[in-house]
Formats: C-alpha cells, structure tokens, sequence
C-alpha cells in the first residue's frame, strides 16, 4: 500500500545537453555506460544530503525535504548551497569530460542544464509527486544551451555568494511550454544571452515616458515646470517636467497623457513627432531609458502633492531660459530649449 506524505522540499532537475546526440555518434554501448556511472557517482557525492536522487536517462531529479518554517535567512542558504552544488558538480563533470575524451580518442562537448524549485510535494514510499516537480522540470529544460534557472517567486531574494562560482544572475519572465503561463525566473548569462522567440519571452524592463508641456498665449510660450520635493530620491529640488513608468500594454503617448493627468490634474496633447531619448543612470541604481514628448496644455489647472509650492506653474520662456541649468534635472534644460526649437521648425 503506499503511504503518501504532504512534505516542502527543493527541488532540481538536471541534464546533459547534446547528450543523445554524442552518444550516437559514439555508439559504444561500455564506454557510455562507465560515462553514466561516474556521472552519477558525482551527483550522489555532492548531493549526498538529499532524500531523493532519482536517475532520468542522462539527467536526474533531486529532492531534499525542508524541515521547519521556510524563513527568508533558510531559503537564501538553501539557495547559496544548491548552487555551490551544482558548480562542483559542473567542475567534477567538465573533469570527466576531460579524461574519457583523451581515453576514447574524441571530442565531448558537453554541458549541464539546471532547474531549481521548492514548492509542496506529495511523498509517496520511495518517490515524490506534485506540480511543482513537473514546473521545475519545465525550468531545465529552459536552461538552454546550458546553465541555470530558478523559480524567482519560490526565491524572491539571492544569496550572497562567492566571486569564485562566477554564477551571475538575471531576471527574467518565461513562457513555460506545456504549462502555458508566464513564470518569472533567475537565469545564468549563458540563460539570459540565448535568442528566444518573442512569443516564449517576457522581458519586464522599466521603461520611463516624460513630457514637457507648453501653452501659447498672445504669441507668447509658456512652459509648466514643477520643481521635486526634497523627499525625492533622485535629483531632490531640481525642475522636471511630468513623467514615471510606462504601464504595461500602454503606448508611449497614452503613459505620457495619463501621467499628466494624475500628477499634474491636466490635459495634453502630445507631439509624437517632437520627442528626446534620456535615460536614468545613477550610481547604484538600475539603468532606465527613457522618451521625452513636447506636449500643449489643453485643459486644467496644474496642482501637485508631490512638487515645491508654488510649483508646478508656468514661467514664461524669458523666465524659462534665466533659470540655470544646474536647477534642473540634468540635461533637462537644454532638452526643452531644443523641443521648443523644434517644434517652431515644423510649425512654421
């Protein structure tokens, strides 16, 4: 009779990439077999902890049991060991690699494929089922042409680890095939520099849209301009014009309008045709690039929580160009001259 057991546990698959296709070629059934045998020598050595080392042709699932609350502090040591794991075991292997390629006469150009979960399991006697084994295995099998990928939401925080793995990571959002749902995940370089079809990935970068507005009264321009709280993180007490974060599924166009709106309480209108490129690059903060619209004033009064009273308002190009450029975001200044500049070309 089995006897099933609701248990958490992390999770790995691994697999041998261009294994088949290598063996083929090779077609002498002994050598393959001491191949395999050392291969899994090394697994069981540097995963002697877990409950679970289960061979799968030229691959293997491990299961390890996690026993008590799964605290943030757990989890990264979890994490920091597994992968201290797996790069032993890619040294142990590249080294076997090295010594049946010499002793065979041939060339073995093969790598490592990794997934790594946690999630509830159901264990049954020997064995372990549950959907996270079946998503996990979705994540190797991701981990092309070769390295790692983690579930990002079942580590939401990395460990520290030594410069001496040479493992850097990388967000990412992935379409999981047979499984037909976004899963946001960490992957190695080797992961993160692979051409993917645009249909299999979702890429999650931030991306900002910014206008700047201006109203012509009596021939005369006027720009709306609000100055940053001192609270602002970046660039405290320097004048900006209105923007943030594009919105998913939102045109460059419609963030920059709805912008407005809730900061600022206006309407505008944006020139499509009239626009800058910028970008945010601060120490120690992630890049982010950005567009700059020009944008007319069409409706409302402009008001903001977020702004030095008595701004935002509007200053009169004279008033505009007295301001030094040093009260502005940097570049700031410069760039709403030439928009002006600009936009006067094209509307004459």
């Amino acid at each position: 009779m089995d006897v099933k057991t609701d248990v958490n546990a992390l999770i790995v698959f691994v697999d041998i990439r261009g294994f088949t296709a290598w063996a083929e070629k090779i077609g002498n059934s002994a050598f393959l077999d001491e191949f395999a045998g050392q291969w899994y020598a090394i697994l069981e050595k540097n995963f002697e902890k877990a409950a679970l080392l289960k061979h799968l042709g030229d691959g293997a699932l491990i299961v390890s049991e996690i026993s008590g609350k799964t605290t943030s502090v757990l989890l990264k040591s979890l994490l920091r060991d597994t992968l201290k794991a797996i790069s032993k075991t890619g040294g142990d292997f590249k080294a076997i690699c090295k010594k049946f390629a010499e002793e065979e006469g041939t060339k073995i150009d093969l790598e490592l494929g990794w997934g790594i979960a946690k999630g509830p399991v159901k264990r049954v006697n020997r064995d372990y089922i549950g959907a996270d084994l079946n998503k996990c295995s979705r994540y190797c099998d991701i981990a092309r042409p070769f390295g790692i990928v983690i579930d990002a939401d079942d580590f939401q925080n990395l460990p520290s680890l030594p410069a001496s793995l040479k493992i850097e990571l990388t967000k990412q959002t992935r379409l999981l095939k047979g499984i037909h749902e976004n899963a946001d995940v960490w992957v190695t370089k080797e992961v993160a520099e692979q051409f993917i079809p645009r249909e299999d990935l979702r890429e999650n970068p931030e991306v900002h849209v910014a206008g700047i507005c201006f109203k012509k009264e009596k021939g005369a321009y006027f720009v709306l301009l609000g100055k940053r709280s001192k609270e602002r993180r970046l660039y405290p007490e320097l004048f900006e014009g209105c923007g943030g974060q594009l919105a998913r599924n939102e045109l460059f166009y419609e963030g920059v309008i709805r912008h407005y709106k809730k900061e600022y309480h206006i309407d505008v209108k944006v020139f499509e045709n009239v626009f800058g490129l910028y970008n945010i690059n601060e120490n120690n903060e992630p890049k982010i690039p950005g567009i700059r619209f020009l944008c007319e004033y069409v409706a409302g009064t402009p008001s903001s929580r977020n702004h030095i009273p008595p701004t935002p308002k509007w200053f009169s190009e004279a008033e505009f160009r007295r301001l030094s450029g040093k009260d502005f975001i940097p570049g700031l200044k410069d760039e709403i001259a030439k928009l002006l500049d600009i936009y006067r070309k094209t509307t004459r």
